[in-house]
C-alpha cells in the first residue's frame, strides 16, 4: 500500500506531526510542492493549519489539482488555536473536487505557548489516526 503524507509549506507545527505520523506510516512527509499529481496513492494524509482570517491559498490551489484517479483515499488532519472553521470549508472543497474523502478527520488544537513544540497527546493522537486510515483502507477499500 502507497501512503504520502503531505503538508503546506508555511505550517510548521503541521510539519512536525506530518513527519511523526509519516515516520509510523513508514514513509517520509513531504511538502505539497514536491507531490507528485500523475502518482497513483493509496491514501494521501494532508496535513495543515489553521490561522485565523487567512485564506490558505496553498491548499486550495493543491486540493484543486488532485484527481480521484491517482488517489484513492484522502485523510485530512489539521492545527488550530481558537476555531476549527477552516477544517469545513476544506472538506467541502474536497467534496466539489469529487475526492475519495475519508469520514475520519483530525483536528487537534494546538497549545500558544509551545512554538514548534507539539504536546504529547497531539503525537499519540496522531499515530492513531494513521494506524486507523492505514487499516481502514487495507481492509475495507
Amino acid at each position: 500500500m502507497k501512503v504520502q503524507v503531505v503538508y503546506t509549506t508555511h505550517c510548521k507545527d503541521a510539519k512536525l506531526l506530518a513527519e511523526d505520523i509519516a515516520r509510523y506510516a513508514r514513509t517520509y512527509a513531504r511538502p505539497t510542492t514536491e507531490f507528485n499529481f500523475d502518482e497513483d496513492i493509496d491514501l494521501l494524509v494532508l496535513g495543515f493549519e489553521e490561522y485565523p482570517c487567512v485564506k490558505d491559498k496553498e491548499l486550495e490551489e493543491f486540493i484543486c489539482r488532485l484527481s480521484r484517479q491517482h488517489v484513492h483515499n484522502l485523510a485530512l488532519f489539521n492545527l488550530f488555536c481558537f476555531k476549527n472553521k477552516q477544517m469545513d470549508k476544506i472538506i467541502e472543497l474536497c467534496q466539489k473536487q469529487d475526492l475519495p474523502l475519508m469520514r475520519e478527520t483530525y483536528s487537534c488544537k494546538k497549545s500558544l505557548k509551545t512554538k514548534h513544540c507539539l504536546d504529547d497527546d497531539v503525537v499519540s493522537g496522531g499515530r492513531i489516526y494513521i494506524e486507523d486510515m492505514v487499516n481502514i483502507c487495507n481492509h475495507y477499500y
